[in-house]
């Protein structure tokens, strides 16, 4: 029966033993409590074509598109962050996109992928998440947003920031999350946004977007500070917004967990 794990037994395995079931189809859910202390990625393969581009437009916009690995031309193993992962059946859940809309979304894409797709690793805030509780900073997870703010764009490649969004009890606990994040480059680094979420063209928090998955949470306190960090989706929006003619997608919260450790891969 899959997805029978309890979030203590997620946590303590290894990146390569949550795939191993994940490959299984033992475990087809969100990511949130695989493996504490490792990294985890968002996915994006587009055609060859589209690759240089997608590189620039990652150049251009780190924050939300921290690009960890990049894949030859149908090779589904991102060897630079794994050791034996497959990007086809290692992900709980996809989403596979044709000119721009999401056409399917399978607990595995080995049957999509093609011998032209070029596939990109980005780091995802899932992993810097280990590095805030292990310093004991109180937030809450408020969800994913597409933002109004602009891509600088690469070429045919164009699109808006999609953010993660957290909430705060205390100016404590924000400035701290603030200075932690701000190592984790590779995950995001620090908040784009902190305040009212309307500057940025969020009008209200716990009503995502149609193409993110609802985040049953209520809305912020008055007394909570809210902060918006860049988050991978946004590469997904790109897709949707440039109508690249294909590409294979995580599906929100369905990471790839890496082999590295988040300490690993911050800044000292």
């Amino acid at each position: 029966m899959p997805d029978r794990y309890a979030p203590e037994e997620l946590n303590r395995m290894k990146p390569d033993e949550f795939r191993r079931i994940v490959r299984k189809g033992e475990w087809t859910k969100e990511t949130a409590d695989a493996c504490w202390g490792y990294g985890q990625a968002n996915l994006i393969a587009l055609p060859k074509e589209y690759a240089y581009e997608f590189l620039l437009l990652s150049h251009f916009n780190p924050r939300p598109l921290p690009v960890l690995d990049v894949t030859e031309p149908g090779d589904p193993h991102p060897r630079r962050v794994t050791r034996d992962a497959d990007l086809g059946t290692d992900l709980p859940k996809y989403r596979v996109f044709v000119e721009g809309k999401i056409v399917a979304e399978p607990t595995d894409v080995s049957e999509y992928w093609r011998d032209d797709l070029v596939a990109f690793v980005i780091g995802c805030s899932w992993g810097f998440v280990w590095a805030i509780k292990d310093a004991n900073v109180k937030y809450r997870s408020l969800g994913d947003y597409t933002t109004k703010i602009k891509l600088s764009p690469s070429g045919r490649l164009r699109g808006y920031m999609v953010c993660s969004c957290r909430a705060f009890p205390s100016s404590e606990d924000a400035v701290r999350a603030i200075q932690i994040t701000s190592r984790h480059r590779a995950f995001h680094g620090p908040p784009v946004h902190i305040g009212d979420p309307k500057l940025i063209g969020v009008e209200r928090i716990g009503e995502p977007d149609a193409f993110i998955p609802p985040w049953p949470t209520p809305p912020p306190e008055p007394y909570e500070i809210v902060a918006f960090w860049g988050c991978g989706i946004t590469a997904q929006n790109v897709v949707m917004e440039s109508k690249i003619p294909y590409a294979i997608s995580h599906y929100p919260g369905h990471m790839l967990v890496l082999d590295k450790r988040v300490e690993e891969m911050a800044l000292f």
